[in-house]
């Protein structure tokens, strides 16, 4: 062989290897084309789906703050349940510490007097339960008897 002919062969080789190295530089961008293409298409159906994903979220913030506002209703009608128990029972004792003072059999002079029919030894207090001018309203104060 001559020399030409090895420059030939060279030559043809050469051309042939660049061929085949464009054809695959081709092919992995076509693929990484239609790879980019199936994440669009994916990308585009899930897109569809946010609107009725931020309607569920708003629907749970307004749940949640239904159920707020219900905790805090619930909270304030306890206090005032809490309170009218206190004022009933306040008057109670003005009822009983009033039948006592009429009652001419029990001495409420003492100082173990206690309109509930017991006796604090051991602190010596009584409880004086005073009317105001609204009769379902009552305040209650210690003192030493």
């Amino acid at each position: 062989m001559t020399t030409t002919a090895w420059i030939i062969i060279i030559v043809v080789v050469l051309v042939v290897a660049a061929v085949v190295a464009w054809l695959v530089t081709k092919q992995r961008e076509n693929k990484q084309h239609e790879h980019a293409e199936h994440l669009r298409q994916e990308a585009h159906e899930h897109a569809a789906a946010i609107p009725q994903e931020q309607d569920n979220a708003r629907e749970a913030e307004a749940k949640a703050e239904i159920a707020r506002l219900e905790a805090e209703r619930a909270a304030r009608e306890a206090n005032e349940a809490k309170i009218a128990a206190t004022q009933q029972e306040a008057v109670h004792e003005d009822r009983l510490r009033t039948a006592d003072q009429m009652d001419p059999r029990v001495d409420t002079r003492t100082d173990d007097h206690d309109s509930t029919g017991t006796t604090d030894i051991e602190t010596g207090r009584d409880t004086d339960i005073s009317r105001t001018d609204d009769p379902g309203t009552t305040t209650g104060s210690t003192h030493r008897a």
